[in-house]
């Protein structure tokens, strides 16, 4: 018998309770109705375990993270009602199994006690985002334990394969389950709400709403980041991820409201797991980042080749990649001409779902030829950049690789000499040097260009500079 009873969908905006609201919770009673009825849904299912999906309590940008304590407490004092408080008992059981299977799995993760919480500098707490929807059903139901889990900036398919290995876990745990997805839609619905009105708002929310109304899961999977992004939504992770847990079962989605108050759209609904008959969405989209890779492969420059099958040895293999080897695979004599005779700096950057997933780089060559040089590069960009952990092999076929190849520097005398687009900057004073390289995306004048390049290095105002620029050749 399955232990998982389906997918609740909530907002949690603190002013639908009535301490906080001081009366403007009225202005959201299609939301309120909605809570109310989805709680119940969920009385009537008697769960002994509450999985609580929430985008407000710890986020890490390569991982989720999972509270791991006895209980947890929590108040709404940030919305000025420090009175009002929870207490939650955790399922110990539960989470201890969750940790075996994210290890088995290799799902990115992180397990928080109050003292690796200390660590991180953060709390051990509910946020609100898992505040709200316990607060309305503890009205009706209240013998369940709990189960705390933030999304990480992870892409959409991997927070849905977290959700699935969060449903085998509870079917071999064998506690009568009910997942809640916390999150609201967008909060850019209007032009005075709590962010800039933006068009894409209404669009998000409507894809949305119609896609768990119609059961479409691949379309939520598949959210364009041109929709999402601008919407300013904090549900579309927390979704996916409960989502996931659903993966193969047929499912019967019920939606009991939606509408958007103070500028923030709000949904709530609830999703019935029924049986384990339906195709996997996951292995469709397993194969589809598959056939993506090939097709990204085919096209990529030898450079960009050369960088890619360092970090894939480096990380599947534990060995340097053998260069001497790898040409004699190359028909291009100029390119292996260029690689092995000629010497240079050298930027190996990685990115993730749109995201810098590491970057490391010489301002000049510090091996024997270009090749060596993007080899050490791109070694040191996949597992030793200090603002990422290390990259696993899970993600490797996510990753997008540049090679930018530094040109000589020239000494520049005005800014007039600086173009954003066309050079890169070094910034000098003592021995404090800081480089920036051309054509990044948010780097937009000349002097936003030449100020990241001296906080990198640590350069104060005032300080006397030298400034350099050079050019680069870009491979991808």
């Amino acid at each position: 018998m399955k232990k998982l009873q389906g997918v609740a969908i909530s907002p949690h905006p603190p002013i639908i309770i009535l301490e906080v609201g001081g009366g403007r919770e009225r202005e959201a009673q299609k939301t309120i109705d909605g809570m109310t009825k989805m709680v119940k849904t969920i009385a009537e299912k008697q769960p002994e375990l509450i999985v609580l999906i929430t985008p407000h309590g710890t986020v890490f940008q390569d991982g989720v993270s999972v509270l791991a304590e006895e209980t947890l407490k929590g108040d709404l004092s940030k919305f000025g009602v420090s009175s009002l408080k929870l207490e939650k008992s955790m399922n110990i059981d539960f989470i201890k199994a969750l940790a075996t299977e994210f290890e088995k799995n290799q799902a990115p993760s992180v397990f928080l006690n109050k003292s690796l919480a200390i660590k991180y500098d953060v709390k051990v707490e509910l946020d609100h985002g898992a505040f709200v929807p316990l607060y309305y059903l503890d009205r009706y139901w209240k013998d369940y334990k709990i189960a705390h889990i933030t999304i990480g900036i992870l892409s959409q398919v991997e927070l849905y394969e977290i959700g699935k290995i969060i449903r085998d876990t509870v079917e071999k745990t064998n506690d009568n389950t009910i997942i809640i997805a916390s999150g609201d839609l967008s909060h850019c619905l209007v032009e005075d709400g709590p962010y800039p009105y933006h068009p894409m708002g209404e669009v998000f929310d409507k894809k949305i709403v119609q896609a768990v109304e119609a059961g479409d899961i691949g379309a939520i999977i598949n959210m364009s980041d041109s929709i999402a992004d601008p919407a300013g939504e904090c549900g579309l992770k927390p979704i996916t991820m409960a989502l996931g847990a659903l993966d193969g079962y047929e499912i019967e989605p019920k939606v009991f409201s939606y509408e958007g108050p103070f500028g923030v759209g709000y949904l709530t609904a609830f999703i019935e797991a029924s049986e384990n008959t339906r195709e996997s969405i996951l292995e469709k989209e397993k194969k589809k980042i598959e056939e993506q890779y090939h097709q990204k492969r085919k096209m990529e420059s030898p450079y960009v080749a050369l960088a890619r099958n360092t970090i894939e040895d480096w990380i599947e293999k534990g060995k340097k990649f053998n260069f001497n080897q790898y040409k004699k695979e190359i028909e291009d004599s100029t390119w292996k001409h260029d690689v092995e005779e000629k010497r240079a700096g050298a930027f190996v950057s990685i990115h993730k779902n749109g995201e810098l997933r590491g970057c490391i780089g010489t301002i000049e060559a510090t091996e024997k030829n270009i090749a060596e040089e993007i080899i050490r590069n791109a070694i040191q960009a996949a597992v030793d950049d200090p603002r990422f952990s290390p990259i696993r092999e899970e993600e490797l076929k996510a990753l997008e690789i540049k090679v930018d190849i530094l040109h000589d520097k020239e000494t520049v005398d005005t800014l007039a000499e600086l173009d954003v687009e066309k050079y890169g900057v070094i910034v000098e004073a003592g021995y404090k040097r800081g480089l920036l390289l051309p054509n990044l995306e948010g780097v937009n004048t000349v002097e936003e260009q030449i100020n990241i390049a001296k906080k990198k290095a640590g350069i104060q105002d005032g300080e006397k500079i030298k400034i350099y620029r050079f050019e680069v050749t870009r491979y991808q």
